[in-house]
């Protein structure tokens, strides 16, 4: 039986751009939604809220006064939202631009 490999590529706005956010609909990850209805999903940590970001592909959210959520490289997203399901982004080696160059 012959296979079919079928590549979607897809431009996945600045992490900037965002208009909305919300944490762990996909478990230790911070979700940004767009205009366009586009959610991208990135691996988060929980830190102090007095915490800073370190460089800038690192992004730091606040859901309270008490709790916050790092995210370490904006330049890696985990997942993107299909309509009904989350997929994994596989992004191919030495494909990967870099955000803010």
């Amino acid at each position: 039986m012959n296979e079919i490999i079928v590549t979607i590529m897809l431009l996945i706005p600045s992490p900037h751009k965002l208009v909305d956010w919300s944490v762990n609909k996909v478990p230790t990850q911070i979700q940004l939604t767009y205009e366009s209805g586009l959610e991208v999903s990135y691996a988060a940590a929980p830190v102090s809220c007095k915490s800073r970001p370190k460089h800038k592909h690192e992004m730091i959210f606040r859901s309270t006064q008490e709790h916050c959520y790092l995210v370490h490289d904006l330049n890696n997203p985990q997942f993107i939202r299909h309509p009904y399901f989350w997929y994994k982004i596989q992004i191919p080696q030495g494909s990967k631009e870099i955000i803010g160059e």
